[in-house]
């Protein structure tokens, strides 16, 4: 080249050590920071993905601190909720002793007294003072915050909201809707006339145990009633007699004020009376002229027949009015003991000739036995033993049945189906668990009943999402004597005072009371126990560990985006290092180049 204004070699040469020498800075920028992205030129497209997974790493992060922090609420409360079984759990066995009092002195028993009130007392205690961070656990200001109308709060025995996340709503409403109603197991057993034929034994047999039953000949109706309730308590079955609807008799005549009912007056369970015997009336035209008013009551095998002979004037047309036979069967004692008898009006209307009738129309006495309580766990069980006891399904439809088993309520709970138990329904899903417990009388097809959440509860926000899905809301009602026990009374009534302390056993506080309310309380603090148990283990564990995993990847996948391969990097390094010296060379050859060009003026 002999041209000297433009060095293109140097051009070239200077181009290609710029080149090297950005290379040079860029590897020694990556191996002194660790990153292969340190501004957005770097990897614009990189940068914006780092950016979103760092994001998200920062939630994650927070989120397992959070559900750690979770945990130990709840295993402080868990830890309270322990004391307080213990302390029950001493109470127990505190009543247990103090019922024997065949062998405790009085002294004795008030000193187990006065041990059940200082556990009492300590278990309020506890309630008012277990906290975290100083926010108050078991005294109820963590329990959901819910309003019903006093018609709705009238269907309910108990309601509960165990966890609840509102979302975006200020409140949450539940509706409840019976689709089909819970059953007691029952079955029906008929009057037999005159009572049972011969000696019978029977075993009565229900939730609570069984219970053989001896039962004599001739026994009625309200003679087994009061054995099968007797034993109530040992087998949760009990009795219940529904009366006999008496047969009845209608006599018409043409006049007005003429008509009379007749029903059967005997107070046999039977609609046969005690000797199965039906009753017949007829009205009976003597034929003849003065004729006086008369009734003859006879009897056979079958029939009871009682013939009223009716009056006749001169002219031996019938001059007898209702009111005079009402008057005449009143006060005759034979008639009387088998009907009474009505008149239509004032009864002043003439009657008429009648045929022989039977009084038809009415139904047996029966007894009904039932659980206790609703729900499939329910059964009743009667066995004969000996003799002869035929029980049925139904007095109507009388299908022979020795067993029956009740069933639970089917509900909805916001349009979703509920787990039926008895007359309670719950339902669980992520983001509700709640449950209705109906009363009896409000246990019927398409009955409603609604409460509001509008607040309280413990909310912890466990996963990466600000959402419905990554939040956990947990109410804990207040775990104190007021509120502990159930259907049989409150823990605090075991207190002096309360009305069923030890000092209060007798015939009108039985032990058996204090031992329900006590095993009640029990159950419920070993349910709110196992809920938040599982809470604590199923939800907030493993949303540790799953986060942990997802964690582990999305580091590893920002890593690969943003940060340093040292291996790629040095060699990288190493070669803009040559590339650097190889061009700085060459640039000054490049350079050297156009004075060659003084040669050719020599």
């Amino acid at each position: 080249m002999t041209r000297i204004n433009t060095n293109v070699a140097s051009l070239r040469g200077l181009r290609s050590l710029n080149k090297s020498t950005n290379l040079l800075d860029t590897s020694l920028t990556r191996l002194s920071t660790g990153l292969k992205i340190n501004s957005g030129k770097d990897n614009p497209s990189g940068l914006i993905a780092s950016e979103t997974l760092r994001s998200q790493v920062s939630a994650i992060e927070q989120s397992i601190k959070n559900s750690n922090r979770a945990s130990n609420v709840i295993a402080t409360a868990d830890s309270a909720l322990g004391e307080v079984t213990n302390l029950l759990n001493q109470v127990r066995g505190l009543v247990q002793e103090g019922l024997n009092e065949g062998a405790l002195s009085q002294d004795e028993i008030s000193a187990n007294q006065l041990q059940i009130d200082t556990a009492l007392s300590a278990i309020n205690r506890i309630s008012a003072n277990t906290s975290f961070a100083g926010d108050k656990l078991i005294d109820g200001s963590k329990a959901f915050r819910t309003q019903s109308s006093a018609v709705d709060s009238a269907k309910l025995s108990d309601f509960q909201v165990n966890e609840a996340v509102f979302g975006s709503s200020s409140s949450i409403t539940l509706d409840a809707t019976i689709v089909t109603a819970a059953t007691q197991a029952s079955l029906d057993y008929s009057a037999v006339d005159g009572g049972l034929a011969a000696a019978t034994t029977i075993e009565v047999g229900g939730s609570s145990g069984s219970q053989v039953l001896f039962l004599g000949a001739s026994s009625t109706l309200d003679n087994v009633k009061d054995a099968v309730n007797g034993v109530t308590d040992i087998t949760g079955v009990t009795a219940t007699k529904t009366n006999k609807v008496a047969s009845n008799l209608t006599v018409d005549s043409a006049a007005v004020n003429s008509d009379l009912t007749f029903t059967d007056a005997r107070s046999s369970d039977s609609i046969l009376g005690d000797t199965n015997q039906n009753i017949n009336i007829s009205f009976v035209d003597p034929s003849g002229a003065s004729q006086a008013l008369g009734v003859t009551v006879t009897n056979n095998a079958t029939d009871i027949n009682i013939v009223v002979s009716l009056a006749t004037n001169a002219g031996s047309a019938i001059t007898s009015t209702a009111a005079d036979i009402k008057t005449l069967l009143d006060a005759n004692a034979d008639a009387n003991a088998y009907v009474s008898t009505a008149v239509e009006g004032a009864g002043a209307g003439v009657v008429d000739a009648a045929a022989s009738a039977a009084l038809a129309g009415g139904t047996d006495a029966y007894l009904t036995f039932s659980a206790n309580n609703y729900g499939a766990d329910e059964f009743v069980d009667v066995n004969v033993l000996s003799g002869t006891f035929d029980t049925v399904d139904n007095i109507t439809d009388g299908n022979s049945l020795k067993r029956d088993i009740g069933s639970d309520i089917v509900a909805r709970i916001n349009g979703q189906v509920a787990q039926g138990s008895g007359l309670s329904a719950n339902l669980r899903s992520q983001q509700l668990d709640a449950s209705f417990s109906f009363t009896a009388a409000a246990n019927t097809v398409d009955n409603t009943a609604s409460i509001t959440i509008t607040g309280g509860g413990s909310l912890f926000q466990i996963g990466q999402d600000v959402s419905a899905a990554g939040q956990v809301g947990i109410g804990i009602e207040a775990v104190n004597t007021a509120r502990l026990g159930g259907v049989s009374g409150k823990l605090f009534e075991l207190g002096s005072g309360g009305g069923k302390s030890l000092l209060d056993v007798g015939p009108s506080v039985p032990g058996s009371d204090l031992v329900n309310i006590i095993e009640e309380a029990v159950n419920r603090v070993s349910t709110l126990r196992g809920r938040l148990g599982a809470i604590q283990k199923n939800v907030i564990e493993t949303n540790v560990s799953s986060l942990g995993v997802a964690l582990e990847n999305i580091s590893e996948a920002r890593s690969q985006i943003v940060d340093t391969d040292f291996a790629v990097e040095t060699a990288n390094l190493t070669k803009a290092q040559i590339l650097n010296q190889a061009g700085i060379s060459v640039l000054s050859i490049a350079n050297q180049n156009p004075q060659q060009v003084l040669s050719l003026l020599r």
